[in-house]
């Protein structure tokens, strides 16, 4: 039997990690103001390609919530989608997730002092509490990072809950730990970034990490370079395109 953090890579950690750190821009918005930010990543595996696209949209009317967020995964011809309801401090109160090639649609979200999993997968229906406490659940990996990078944090742990393999339905604990700031080529432009590398936490750090680069003015996820899966070719996904309004950032 393979170990079950190996299948969790190829989901949960190449659809997750792979994004995004909210920029100071979107937390700068004022009330009433909604602002809206299109994001899109283009991300190598071997011969595979894969585009992320993520919308986000802060300056919501709801009380209580900070950003909006929605991610379209397009990979073989199969598209995932997935939402984000994120609390003022980027963490996650809720998300939804779609995935009907793999019969797949799941619903998370705070109640109380549990996090609570439910819906179908495979036919099979999902009913599932993990623990409220402890470090912040980060559904969309990058989400909150930003403020980490731009502190003088050396490390930061969060969790997410996988959707494949046998960590699918489970909730894992994660370390980013800051490295270097160093000159990236992005686009054509140099870029001053800042390296954190991603790792499971405790003991399983030994079996998988990831470096991740994020611009360090305003905490934007630039890049990542890793293995997705043991014995895997080198994965690689880059920002390639960022739009504020409508209007370009990038080309």
């Amino acid at each position: 039997m393979k170990p079950w953090w190996r299948s969790w890579f190829r989901q949960s950690v190449p659809s997750c990690l792979l994004f995004l750190a909210i920029s100071p821009l979107l937390c700068g918005a004022g009330a009433g103001a909604q602002t809206f930010e299109t994001l899109t990543y283009r991300e190598v595996e071997g011969k595979d390609v894969a585009i992320h696209v993520i919308v986000i949209a802060s300056g919501l009317e709801e009380p209580g919530l900070g950003f909006r967020v929605e991610l379209t995964t397009t990979r073989d011809g199969a598209v995932v989608r997935q939402t984000f309801l994120t609390d003022a401090d980027l963490s996650t109160l809720s998300w939804t997730f779609s995935d009907p090639a793999r019969r797949m649609e799941l619903s998370a979200s705070r109640q109380g002092g549990r996090i609570v999993l439910t819906g179908h997968s495979r036919g099979k229906k999902v009913a599932r509490e993990f623990e409220g406490e402890g470090p912040a659940w980060n559904q969309l990996f990058q989400m909150g990072l930003g403020a980490f990078v731009k502190s003088e944090g050396t490390s930061l742990q969060f969790r997410s809950i996988g959707t494949q393999g046998p960590g699918e339905l489970k909730i894992g604990r994660f370390t980013a730990t800051r490295k270097a700031g160093e000159s990236i080529d992005l686009a054509g432009k140099t870029v001053q970034a800042v390296r954190l590398r991603i790792s499971l936490s405790g003991l399983l750090s030994i079996f998988w990490h990831g470096d991740y680069w994020f611009r360090q003015g305003d905490g934007r996820f630039l890049r990542y370079r890793g293995k997705n899966r043991s014995g895997g070719p080198l994965a690689v996904s880059e920002l390639v395109e960022e739009q504020t309004d409508g209007m370009q950032k990038m080309d």
